[in-house]
């Protein structure tokens, strides 16, 4: 299996000390999502891991809601598997963190996925103890365009408290996301 070709893209003075990489040609950081099927030719996702960091020898990764804490991926098996198709990258586009209330930090992520078809939001919606790292509660969904990534976190998850949904309108505004000026009124 010959080796990929790993570059740095940021200020590291190698890839173990970098935030920022590319392998093969694919961008890939700290943060960003993998999505991971179970073969090359199946649309669903299996599981999704967080990528935490990177190493010498590959891509050390923390799987999303998921029984097995932490993954690693040595380079030229990430690369065979970003080839065959049987990984994909998320890329992270934004993230905030705010308090629900005095026992409760909300953080919600998104990411966007491209894919021969166009391009796909999936949204991370944490919610965590502010004491603790890991979360207590934590959703991920598969959206099919902004309007419904404005549902899920405007609707459907039904912020209670004033604070918490202008945290979330100026979350998506960030993104780039168009917010119905009458319902930007009630705020």
């Amino acid at each position: 299996m010959p080796k990929p070709d790993i570059e740095v893209l940021d200020d590291g003075d190698a890839y173990p000390y970098s935030s920022h990489i590319s392998v093969d040609g694919t961008e890939l950081q700290q943060g960003d999502l993998l999505l991971v099927f179970d073969s090359p030719n199946d649309n669903g996702v299996s599981f999704f891991e967080r990528v935490y960091g990177f190493t010498w020898p590959g891509v050390i990764t923390h799987v999303v809601d998921g029984p097995v804490p932490a993954e690693f991926h040595n380079f030229e098996d990430f690369a065979a598997d970003l080839d065959s198709g049987k990984i994909a990258v998320a890329s992270k586009r934004e993230q905030t963190s705010f308090f629900v209330d005095e026992d409760t930090v909300r953080t919600i992520t998104l990411y966007r996925y491209q894919y021969q078809g166009g391009w796909q939001p999936i949204v991370i919606d944490e919610r965590r103890d502010p004491l603790e790292n890991t979360p207590f509660n934590e959703s991920i969904t598969l959206c099919e365009d902004g309007e419904q990534v404005i549902e899920e976190l405007l609707g459907t998850s039904s912020p209670v408290e004033k604070q918490e949904v202008e945290h979330i309108r100026k979350f998506l505004r960030s993104a780039g996301y168009q917010l119905d000026p009458i319902s930007d009124s009630d705020e």
